[in-house]
């Protein structure tokens, strides 16, 4: 395969689809277009109209902007705006899944964040000789959080963690980059930071 394939590939595999969103646009559009062909269609054959007949609809909305109260237009506005703004950012970001690509190897290798995760907390238990459980590790599409938690009256440098977090990641090569937090937790104080 060529390289434009497998990046192809890649980003197949850790970013999202848009489609719920998507979905969900289309079946309102297609809900209110059949609202309103149902409307016109009544309206010709001189029945009731569902809801509204479609005039009045039409008189109704030349007279929002004369409305009373201003404030509850001004609100209105700004919720649609804010629904408007909300569906251009799921247009055009991309929505992403909890993987990164590793350079580790020449074949290509997408991993779970989980399983960096399990990693770099296995790495930094048994570098540190810390009991199981000892050492959690979060890994977001960015930043690996690293937290300790010694037991009484064992020391432990968060300098010493982060590197110790930054040397078993720069091995894997993951793309995009992250970036290490390192946190030491003392078990006596109930979980405040040293």
């Amino acid at each position: 395969m060529t390289n434009a394939v497998l990046n192809r590939v890649v980003r197949r595999e850790t970013h999202s689809p848009r489609t719920v969103a998507a979905v969900l646009v289309l079946v309102l559009v297609a809900a209110a277009a059949t609202y309103a062909g149902a409307e016109i269609v009544l309206h010709l054959l001189g029945a009731a109209p569902l809801l509204a007949a479609p005039g009045s609809v039409l008189a109704w909305l030349g007279e929002v902007p004369d409305a009373r109260p201003r404030s509850a237009l001004g609100a209105a506005g700004a919720a649609l705006g804010v629904v408007g703004a909300a569906l251009v950012w799921l247009a055009v970001s991309p929505g992403r899944l909890s993987k990164h690509r590793l350079a580790a190897s020449s074949h290509v290798v997408v991993v779970d964040n989980g399983v960096i995760a399990s990693a770099v907390a296995e790495r930094v238990r048994q570098e540190l000789d810390l009991s199981r459980g000892g050492v959690v590790v979060g890994v977001s599409h960015r930043s690996a959080d690293v937290t300790v938690r010694p037991e009484p009256g064992q020391e432990v440098d968060k300098s010493r963690v982060r590197s110790i977090a930054e040397a078993e990641l720069a091995e894997y090569g993951a793309s995009p980059g992250l970036r290490v937090r390192a946190r030491v937790q003392r078990r006596a104080d109930g979980g405040g930071s040293a």
